[in-house]
């Protein structure tokens, strides 16, 4: 898994010292609809006044997406190509959850983005299995960080789905908003999933909660 839980929430949300201020971090990652949005993004951080701050190079073997980071003082923002949904996506962080919102939803309203209704539009409206799993993706992508039910509801569809590469979809939207209310129906496909690569890759995302220690006695 290298995007999503495996990767973590990128070079914004590290806290380099005891001192340091800790990072709020964007509700949900920002998805945009081109996959390729660099240019228009560092656009809009330069109008913000901020510079260019890092870059990370894609590793598709360990899972890395390609990374650019901006930013001015303690606020920044990441963008990142995902190759797993094969679209670009931001996150804001700062010590200021006001300020991190505000600069949220001025990027939603002025960069190309998806918005959460559309989001869950997609999936409803979607009627192939390959459109339904990409759609699926996109929504996991693109949840909030804090569990929401409706988009608990049609992952956790997807995760029962009759079609292979749905289900296998339904694990990979749930790396990137993890929960351990998931934990349940992931090890029953892990261990009975009669695909392949449905069961590994449940297998690896749950490696990946104990990793983070995400359990039952989590859930509230």
């Amino acid at each position: 898994m290298g995007t999503g839980i495996a990767a973590g929430w990128g070079k914004i949300g590290e806290v380099s010292a005891p001192e340091t201020p800790p990072m709020v971090l964007s509700a949900r990652y920002i998805v945009l609809r081109d996959r390729s949005a660099e240019e228009r993004v560092g656009r809009f951080a330069v109008e913000l006044g901020w510079s260019r701050q890092w870059e990370t190079a894609a590793d598709p073997d360990e899972g890395i997406c390609y990374a650019v980071g901006w930013g001015a003082g303690a606020l920044s923002v990441e963008y990142c190509e995902d190759d797993v949904s094969r679209h670009s996506y931001l996150c804001f962080a700062g010590p200021d959850a006001a300020a991190v919102e505000d600069l949220t939803e001025l990027a939603e309203a002025r960069l190309d983005a998806w918005r959460v209704e559309e989001l869950l539009t997609a999936v409803d409206s979607a009627t192939e299995p390959v459109e339904q799993a990409g759609a699926i993706i996109r929504a996991g992508l693109g949840a909030p960080r804090e569990l929401d039910e409706r988009f608990f509801a049609i992952i956790d569809d997807a995760l029962r789905h009759h079609d292979a590469r749905v289900r296998e979809a339904g694990v990979w939207a749930i790396s990137y908003a993890p929960h351990a209310r998931y934990r349940r129906r992931l090890e029953s496909l892990r261990d009975h999933d009669p695909e392949y690569d449905v069961s590994s890759t449940a297998e690896i995302l749950l490696d990946a909660f104990d990793a983070e220690g995400i359990s039952e006695a989590r859930v509230r």
